[in-house]
This record gives structure tokens, sequence and C-alpha cells, in this order.
């Protein structure tokens, strides 16, 4: 039904019939008026609160530099460095404490990373 400016007459019954097809066909009047070019820009609003913050996400990227940076940092395996198979007499001959240095001093170098 198209729109009809005279409806509702004067003292008439209200009846939502009726109205909704006024409203529909003000509605299609409206629907057929064609869009017209966007306007300018208008001015920004004034900012607004802080929401809450948001859980953190997953990590990013990690750039090679800083991949190695962090390796440099912790020490190697020294899975290559063999076990210490001797027996210790009491009190400990000058070659078996010798020995006991040479071992450590083999995991000291194999720890570090940069030698």
């Amino acid at each position: 039904m198209s729109f009809d400016p005279s409806f509702p007459p004067d003292n008439s019954e209200l009846r939502s019939g009726e109205f909704r097809n006024q409203f529909n066909g003000l509605d299609d009047k409206i629907t057929a008026i064609p869009a017209g070019p966007p306007g300018p820009q208008g001015l920004p609003g004034e900012k607004g609160d802080t929401g809450n913050t948001g859980l953190q996400g997953p990590p990013g990227e990690v750039s090679l530099t800083q991949l190695s940076d962090a390796i440099n940092g912790t020490p190697r395996n020294v899975d290559g460095v063999g076990t210490l198979d001797i027996a210790i007499s009491d009190p400990p001959t000058q070659g078996e404490v010798q020995l006991v240095l040479d071992k450590l001093n083999d995991i000291i170098r194999g720890l570090k990373r940069n030698i």
C-alpha cells in the first residue's frame, strides 16, 4: 500500500493494520530516495575511557639475532664429557687430584658457549 498523507481521518478509530500500511508506505518512499555523495569527514570526538586489558596473546616472531643471543646465554650440553672412573686413595695422590682437576676443567670448558 502506498503512503496516504490524509490518513488517519480526524476522530477516527486507530487500527494497527492501517497504520502498519502507512509506515510501510513511508519506508518505501524513504528507501526509494537515491543516496547522495558522502559528506565531509566530521571532527574527531572526545577520547573515551580506556577499556580493560585483554588476555596475553601468543608470543610473536623471534629474529635470528634474538634467538642466537638467547642461546649464547645458556650452557652447552656436556654429554660428551666422560665419567671419571678411578679409585681415590686416602690420602689422594698428586696424580689422582690432577685427574679430578682435568675432568673438572673438561666440564667447565664444555659448558662454556664461547671459547
